[in-house]
């Protein structure tokens, strides 16, 4: 099944996005190499991405931003309005054993912050943060809706074991109320959301569409059917870019100790070795450059 995230209009003045990224949650942990409760909270964490950055408007980006003082340090999701995410965690080899939702607790400690930076087109950007209260990434992002965005919101988030597979179904939902909605309409899906109505209409493996219905009532009326994916906008040229930002005396440094760079893409693994041919070339022109 491809990942696939959907939005529309629900009756009483709501807005509707799902996002399924079970798919791609379980490529991000091969490629980290995330062990069982690093990769239950980075699940989480793209699902929770992909709902903000559906928000956006246009080529807008969102950032989602955990920090904290428990084993897993904090992790870093970055995703677009086209269903676009990629992401990393600090520390990737956490494990407890039993309960994922225990676990995931404990990863995260006692203490930290959940941030999130929108971009607000012509170089601006906006950033907002609440401190972890609940320890529950879901919980928390609600109460940083409440806070920040000052917009009705019902949400969830759910990883779901499947035929052996922790990471068998992952999805998010979110309805929010619009200039004109209807709170009452909003508070009832709330309540079905705090009851379990997410991870139950998802057991049994119901088409997108279906599972708002079951979630939000009928008349869901779909505006945008998308396909999630993790995708990296890495490249050589960004890694020159990042070399030349070291300036001359810090190329002069690599040259000295490495004889090379080699820069590997927080997001994708991605490998972008720089020789020293290159790097002297890259050396002459910051010096003429002054």
């Amino acid at each position: 099944m491809t990942d696939r995230l959907c939005r529309g209009l629900l009756p009483g003045g709501l807005r509707a996005v799902l996002v399924r990224i079970g798919d791609t949650a379980r490529m991000a942990r091969l490629l980290h190499g995330l062990a069982p409760t690093s990769a239950h909270l980075f699940a989480e964490a793209l699902a929770a991405g992909a709902l903000l950055g559906a928000l956006q408007k246009d080529e807008g980006r969102v950032n989602l931003q955990l920090q904290c003082d428990g084993p897993i340090g904090g992790l870093f999701v970055d995703a677009d309005a086209g269903g676009n995410v990629r992401g990393y965690v600090r520390h990737p080899a956490i494990d407890f054993p039993g309960d994922p939702a225990r676990g995931a607790r404990a990863a995260l400690g006692g203490s930290g912050h959940l941030s999130v930076v929108r971009d607000l087109g012509a170089g601006q950007f906006y950033r907002s943060a609440v401190e972890l209260e609940a320890l529950d990434l879901a919980e928390d992002l609600r109460r940083w809706f409440a806070a920040s965005e000052q917009v009705g919101t019902a949400l969830d988030l759910a990883v779901l074991p499947r035929e052996g597979e922790r990471l068998g179904e992952v999805a998010g939902l979110l309805v929010q109320r619009l200039p004109d909605g209807d709170d009452l309409a909003l508070e009832a899906i709330r309540a079905r959301l705090a009851a379990g109505a997410l991870p139950a209409a998802l057991a049994g493996g119901a088409p997108s569409q279906d599972v708002i219905r079951a979630v939000a009532g009928d008349g869901f009326d779909l505006l945008a059917d998308l396909e999630v994916a993790y995708r990296c906008g890495c490249s050589l040229e960004r890694a020159r870019a990042a070399i030349s930002a070291l300036g001359a005396e810090g190329v002069e440094d690599v040259l000295a100790k490495e004889k090379e760079a080699v820069i590997t893409c927080e997001f994708c693994r991605q490998r972008y070795r720089i020789g020293e041919p290159e790097l002297r070339e890259l050396l002459g022109r910051l010096r003429a450059a002054g």
